[in-house]
């Protein structure tokens, strides 16, 4: 019962379990864990507050039908505790009437605070990249900040968390923005959505901080007009309604001009009034834009999905050909255990640190799912390829 033969069957599982166990502890956990040391080192790092340290900035909202977001997110911007010049650009496109009215509103308190708006009869083509190029444009400063309408910053210091990295010499700064159920959502945010999240914000973060950024989000973001026009805009993918963050990001971004801003304080929030279907928009957007990115990223993430169900496969395989010895079972179950609970810890700290639910006990069963989740989407967005192009 406690007696072990190793037949060549038996090494074969063993070494793939251990190649696998090495793997995704000193691999997968390593860009895990790299998200949480990041996060507190950018919270205990002192914000500068003599003006010099931070540029002039124009802070441009994209705003898509969303007046009643913006009476709470202006105020949340114009009122940021910055020290240096600061302007506040409204880019609409949507409803011109109801946005007119808030700007003109709040117009009376801030004289800082803009608008422009995305023609009407504007076709064939990127409204929301039309948009952000027409605020860029407009922008007096050199440094712009992008944001979106359904966006809620908690705190007053987030723009100058976001801006400090410039006076260090660089030109772009990604930050992080997190989805929640808004006020009316009409759902809550789904545990396998927001698994898939945080998976999203690890890969392309985790690659950020190990100096090799390829994405960025749209709702936080921050670079110098020099650069925009120096890659000339959004020229490279005219033909595909999105990419303004992603694709370009992954034109112009590489280690040495691009900090990555993860303190609690420069994290926004996306309010979503219906988090289950802007969960798979964005899902399916992001999905084709991805095949368009230059990064091993996502092969890499991907490996570590399927050496977790290879591990499993594994010590179960063994376990079976063990028997009637349980010398085998007890072996690869302690594998087993101390793998998913050492990958747990990591995954509900860097999960918490940005915002994300814990998801401790039920992330096994995610990482065994996430694979067939990606490939119902991938299947899905082949069949709805044409909402993401100009032409259509």
């Amino acid at each position: 019962m406690f007696e072990i033969e190793l037949t060549p069957t038996i090494i074969a599982l063993y070494s793939a379990l251990a190649v696998c166990f090495i793997y995704l502890l000193l691999g997968f956990r390593h860009y895990i864990t790299s998200v949480t040391r990041k996060v507190a080192l950018d919270n205990n790092t002192p914000i500068p507050d003599l003006p010099d340290n931070y540029p002039s900035v124009s802070v441009i909202v994209y705003s898509e039908d969303d007046a009643q977001n913006l009476e709470i997110l202006l105020p949340q911007i114009l009122e940021q505790e910055y020290p240096g010049l600061m302007e506040v650009i409204v880019v609409n496109d949507g409803a011109i009437g109801s946005t007119k009215d808030v700007i003109a509103r709040l117009e009376q308190n801030y004289s800082n605070l803009y608008m422009t708006f995305t023609p009407l009869e504007s076709r064939s083509l990127s409204r929301k990249k039309l948009a952000i190029t027409l605020g860029i444009k407009a922008a007096r400063f050199e440094t712009v900040m992008l944001t979106t309408g359904n966006c809620r910053i908690s705190s007053r210091t987030w723009l100058k968390s976001m801006m400090r990295h410039f006076a260090a010499g660089k030109e772009i700064v990604i930050g992080y923005a997190t989805p929640i159920a808004a006020e009316d959502a009409t759902n809550g945010i789904k545990r396998r959505h927001s698994f898939d999240t945080v998976w999203t914000a690890i890969e392309y973060l985790s690659w950020a901080i190990a100096g090799r950024p390829y994405r960025g989000s749209c709702h936080n973001l921050a670079y110098k007009r020099s650069v925009f026009f120096k890659n000339k805009g959004f020229s490279k993918s005219l033909n595909l309604k999105f990419g303004d963050d992603d694709i370009f990001v992954n034109e112009v971004a590489n280690g040495d001009n691009t900090a990555t801003e993860l303190s609690t304080d420069s994290i926004v929030e996306i309010a979503e009034t219906n988090p289950s279907a802007a969960f798979k928009r964005g899902k399916l957007r992001y999905d084709y834009t991805a095949k368009k990115l230059k990064t091993s990223a996502r092969l890499f993430f991907s490996t570590c999905s399927w050496a977790w169900w290879i591990a499993l496969g594994c010590a179960i395989a063994v376990s079976i050909i063990g028997l009637p010895s349980f010398i085998p079972l007890i072996i690869s179950a302690t594998l087993i255990i101390s793998l998913y609970l050492t990958l747990m810890i990591a995954w509900k700290k860097a999960s918490v640190s940005i915002g994300g639910r814990p998801l401790f006990l039920t992330f096994p069963w995610f990482m065994c799912y996430h694979p067939v989740f990606n490939l119902y989407y991938r299947i899905k967005g082949y069949f709805k390829r044409g909402n993401n192009l100009t032409w259509i």
